[in-house]
């Protein structure tokens, strides 16, 4: 058996070439008998191999003896027979095709009967009708991926899933069925951090063949023709996919089984085995590389580069008509009407124009894109914005939702006639509305203004003596004069509106926006920065949420049954009175009983930016923002509660991006509708707005997500590129082996372990101890064998950090360094 053991150590480096394995040493037939009767057992796909390679010698080049033959016959024979009768066919969700039971029994390490069957369909009806089962949304845990929840049916502490067992084959954001387990099973029982557990019974609904993005771990056994597909997103389990039939070569990282290349596949079976079946579908590039990078983070998130075909300009209506549009359209034109947006901004939605009226008052126009007239309901080009339902907005490149050359004919570029809905109001000093009114309209903006240049109006209200040659170009008769006085009387305007909405329950949570700047040709980070919002940016944000909630209120009262809506939830009460908790033992008092309450309490603590203090505010939103819900689109429905908990208000909407948002479009439809008197009949049925509505939020959330990789993996290149960054950090959560921290300069969390072990070779400190002191969460670290340089961690306090990028791929490693 020594021999044995020894040997097959060796066949282990025994390279793989397609389906030919040469063998650079003899290797007795016992042996190789053995070792295929072996895998044969546990992997009958395998059973057709069985006496292939013998004394490295690939049969399929040599002819065999007719006794040899038939030998090999009575061998596969035998063992199909006890195949079949070892293993039977498991239940399977009949909801779950791409996940189905097949009687191909995959390699060894893949263990069967790992997971519990899926209950049957009558079952699972009935359980859910008694309440002894439920059904929910899962959630996988970014930063402990054996720990997933499902939100609780009575609204209280979420439902734990403590381990993969426990999922059943869920994965992140499939809808599942649980069952809660004993009492004994809870996590902390009859303590008030008691929480519930439960376990996946059945999979109601599920995406179908997820794209999974990683690097090959590839096993060059003799016997073995899977290799492991290592996930980027840590809450996807590893993959088992074939690579013997894979056409290239697998360049591996020098004395590693890695692969220097991140390849993608497609989840397409997780059979009754603790592993999931993959088919590798295609190489993105060298791991670690933005570009390939990059490209991973689209394929994950389901973004595609060119969703639409090249004739799709076929489906662009002809150039309007200015004399056949004004018959049905208000003429805006003479007005002085600007966009103010970045300056990298060229889907240009909305525009604003401000006019003092004699009686005092104001004239105020909000003109946003009528996207309506170029894309025609039911065309392709229609079909295909549907689909994609938002543009997705990376680091070095927007992909936008609808073709670029379309996107420039739609937006609201200056100098030249553009159509438009338009929401005209009539506005006291103080900002009451006393008036309004919906148009379709023609417009001529005068002028694309940058935030830039808006805040320097504001910061001169005073000056008239513009030098024009310092900013764009103004059309239409109009002066840089003529913009700042319109941007003074907006800002008044805007800063009433800000203050009453805040008094009146408003809630902010404000998380600055890391930016970065980069090299053109290359696409490579050359620094970077926080992007600060000032009185420019609000002014914009408050003329866009009136409009929204404007057009809300309309179309509720209008199209009670089929108005689209933006809904923001409460957030639920367990996890909101956990972080209120731990605020609280640091004297921090937040009140929750509205989005108002919240944003009071927490205004005491914020601190000027030159206190000692002024981290606070980034730390007390960030724990405060992981309660919250996420604001969905939803169809109306007057048995629920439709309002917009952090905006306050009973109906909300979006209406002011239909370049850069699907739904903002099926409201300008329904508001033409209205306006026009042609009600549109696909509209008319609330399961055409609710299945809009599904997609678009799947969408949002997964371009969310592909935003926020794209500015991780551009911060690890930077930080790769300077060999390494020392920053501030602030505390705002304390793990037995590690604490999260906010890096300040950046507004980034990083994961910082603090466990000396193997795992954590490069840590400078030599002891750490968890503990709970003053019913606080405690780290404490010795920096000397002797104990006697000692640093205690908490919540809020300021540290000092490493940050690395790891070896081969772009992701930051946080190491905690004593602060001299």
């Amino acid at each position: 058996m020594d021999f044995l053991e020894n040997l097959s150590r060796q066949l282990e480096d025994i390279r793989l070439d397609g389906t030919i394995v040469r063998s650079q040493f003899p290797c007795p037939r016992s042996v190789l008998r053995y070792l295929n009767y072996q895998e044969s057992v546990n992997n009958p796909s395998n059973l057709t191999n069985a006496s292939n390679f013998e004394n490295g010698i690939n049969v399929e080049d040599t002819p065999e003896s007719p006794s040899r033959m038939r030998t090999k016959k009575r061998f596969k024979r035998r063992q199909k027979r006890k195949i079949k009768s070892s293993f039977e066919k498991p239940n399977v969700n009949p909801n779950e095709q791409n996940r189905s039971t097949t009687n191909t029994i995959e390699p060894i390490s893949n263990h069967k009967d790992f997971y519990h069957d899926y209950m049957q369909l009558d079952d699972v009806k009935k359980g859910l009708e008694s309440g002894e089962l439920f059904e929910g949304y899962i959630r996988i845990s970014q930063k402990c991926p054996t720990e997933a929840y499902v939100p609780s049916p009575d609204k209280s502490k979420d439902i734990l899933l403590n381990g993969i067992k426990s999922r059943n084959r869920a994965l992140d954001g499939d809808k599942v069925v649980v069952k809660i387990q004993d009492k004994s099973n809870w996590r902390n029982p009859d303590t008030e951090d008691c929480q519930r557990t439960g376990y996946v019974v059945y999979i109601t609904n599920s995406k179908e063949n997820r794209i999974v993005v990683g690097s090959l771990l590839v096993d060059r056994g003799i016997v073995h023709r899977y290799s492991t597909l290592i996930p980027r997103d840590c809450r996807i389990p590893r993959l088992l996919v074939d690579t013997s039939t894979w056409p290239f070569p697998i360049d591996l990282r020098d004395g590693t089984k890695e692969s220097k290349d991140l390849f993608y596949a497609v989840l397409s079976r997780w059979d009754n085995y603790k592993i999931p079946i993959g088919i590798l579908k295609g190489v993105l590039g060298e791991s670690g590389k933005i570009n390939a990078e990059t490209e991973g983070i689209l394929i994950a998130h389901d973004i595609q580069e060119h969703p639409y075909p090249e004739d799709i300009d076929k489906y662009f209506p002809p150039s309007f008509s200015v004399e056949e549009e004004l018959k049905h359209r208000q003429d805006f034109r003479k007005h002085c009407i600007f966009s103010i947006d970045p300056p990298t901004a060229k889907d240009l939605d909305d525009a604003l124009s401000c006019v003092l009226l004699l009686n005092g008052n104001y004239e105020i126009g909000i003109h946003i894109s009528d996207v309506t007239y170029f894309v025609m309901q039911g065309t392709p080009l229609d079909e295909i914005a549907e689909k994609l339902a938002t543009s997705v907005y990376l680091i070095q490149k927007v992909y936008h939702m609808l073709p670029p050359a379309l996107t420039m004919m739609a937006s609201l570029l200056p100098g030249t006639d553009k159509l438009a809905v338009s929401i005209t109001l009539e506005m006291t000093p103080d900002a009451n509305v006393i008036s309004h009114s919906f148009s379709q309209s023609i417009i001529h903006s005068c002028a694309q203004l940058h935030y830039a240049h808006a805040q320097i109006f504001l910061e001169n209200p005073d000056k008239k003596d513009w030098d024009e040659s310092e900013f764009p170009t103004v059309y239409n008769g109009y002066t840089i004069s003529d913009c700042a006085t319109a941007v003074s009387h907006l800002h008044k305007l805007a800063a009433v509106m800000r203050e009453r909405r805040f008094s009146s329950g408003a809630l902010a949570i404000n998380q600055p926006k890391l930016s970065f700047e980069i090299d053109r040709a290359t696409c490579e980070p050359l620094s970077y920065s926080l992007y600060t919002l000032h009185e420019s940016n609000w002014l914009i944000e408050e003329f866009m949420l009136l409009a929204n909630t404007m057009v809300a209120e309309h179309l509720k009262t209008h199209f009670p049954t089929t108005a689209m809506l933006r809904n923001h939830q409460a957030p639920d009460v367990a996890p909101m009175e956990k972080a209120v908790k731990l605020l609280k033992t640091h004297d921090i008092d937040i009140d929750f009983t509205s989005a108002g309450s919240i944003q009071k309490s927490k205004a005491v603590y914020c601190q000027d930016e030159n206190s000692k203090n002024s981290h606070w505010d980034i730390i007390i939103n960030n724990i405060l923002s992981k309660p919250m819900v996420r604001a969905e689109y939803c169809v109306i429905d007057p048995d629920r509660n439709m309002s917009h908990f952090a905006l306050n208000v009973p109906y909300y909407t979006h209406f002011t991006s239909p370049i850069r948002r699907y739904p903002d479009i099926v409201v300008h439809r329904l508001l033409i509708s209205w306006l026009t008197n042609k009600p549109i009949k696909e509209y008319e049925d609330p399961k055409v707005i609710e299945k809009i509505a599904i997609n678009s939020n799947d969408r949002k959330n997964n371009a969310k997500k592909a935003s926020e990789a794209s500015a991780e993996i551009y911060a690890a290149c930077l930080i790769g590129k300077l060999g390494g960054l020392e920053v501030d950090a602030a505390i705002m959560e304390i793990k037995e082996n590690y604490f999260e921290a906010t890096v300040l300069s950046m507004n980034m969390n990083v994961r910082v372990y603090v466990n000396i072990s193997h795992n954590n070779p490069d840590l400078l400190h030599k002891i750490s101890k968890f503990l709970i002191f003053d019913n606080k969460p405690t780290l404490v670290i010795w920096w000397d064998i002797k104990g006697f340089n000692k640093q205690t961690l908490q919540l809020f306090d300021k540290v000092k950090l490493k940050l690395l990028k790891r070896e081969n791929c772009l992701k930051l490693r946080a190491i905690l360094i004593r602060d001299e």
